[in-house]
């Protein structure tokens, strides 16, 4: 699919979308309670009789933090999906998002649900990242919001708050949160989540959001975009 077919899919409408908006919530809410059986429900003992593994539940607190970041997310998902998000979503969308959360919540939940190793100091700066990646997501999108709500700011491109370092912070505090949960279920292979994910950003949603920004905005986002990096500050 192209660049300009893939932003048309993803931004190209305005409708409220509630049927897809209301689907991809119970579809995350079901990862959510998928992710607390495995880590507290007993889950980690019925998926290894079924794969004949030898695995058992670890850390109670590893646990636990990783349990509190998946609600965490899924709360923020939703308040982002039903407040802030303004343009159409599609059902390519809703199921894109959807089998990749739960991908990442079994592999995180099996990975740290059976990690016995002590809730040590890498662990407590992933749940560090987690939060600091969490509120950039969500305050970023709350400004813009809040801006966007004026009148006289009715058809110009927001470039102010945390949107004057990065033109994506949204993308970029993801990706620092769910590193921090890498972190926090202790076992290396999972860096294979902010690896994928940041493939994702930079040859996908971002092309295909800077080409409607381009389409929408015109100059206003030739220049921003000229003046600021994609994703990682001073970086990319």
């Amino acid at each position: 699919m192209s660049q300009a077919s893939l932003s048309e899919q993803m931004y190209g409408s305005a409708a409220r979308s509630t049927a897809q908006r209301a689907c991809l919530l119970i579809l995350l809410a079901g990862c959510t309670l998928l992710a607390w059986w495995l880590l507290f429900g007993g889950g980690v003992e019925v998926v290894a009789a079924l794969v004949r593994s030898h695995w058992a539940a670890g850390n109670v607190l590893r646990r636990a933090a990783l349990a509190a970041a998946f609600s965490v997310y899924f709360i923020r998902v939703q308040f982002t999906t039903f407040v802030f998000l303004k343009r159409g979503m599609s059902w390519t969308e809703v199921f894109t998002i959807a089998p990749w959360v739960m991908a990442i919540c079994v592999t995180l939940s099996l990975a740290g649900g059976t990690n016995a190793g002590r809730f040590g100091a890498a662990a407590i700066a992933g749940a560090a990242l987690f939060v600091i990646g969490s509120w950039m997501n969500s305050y970023a999108e709350h400004q813009r919001n809040a801006w966007k709500k004026r009148p006289e700011n009715r058809g110009r491109l927001y470039t102010q708050g945390l949107f004057r370092l990065t033109r994506h912070p949204n993308y970029l505090g993801d990706l620092i949160s769910f590193s921090g949960l890498c972190l926090i279920s202790g076992r290396w292979f999972t860096v294979i989540i902010p690896v994928l994910m940041l493939c994702g950003f930079v040859f996908a949603n971002i092309p295909a959001l800077d080409t409607h920004l381009a389409q929408h905005y015109g100059a206003q986002f030739d220049e921003y975009a000229r003046r600021t990096s994609r994703l990682i500050p001073f970086v990319y």
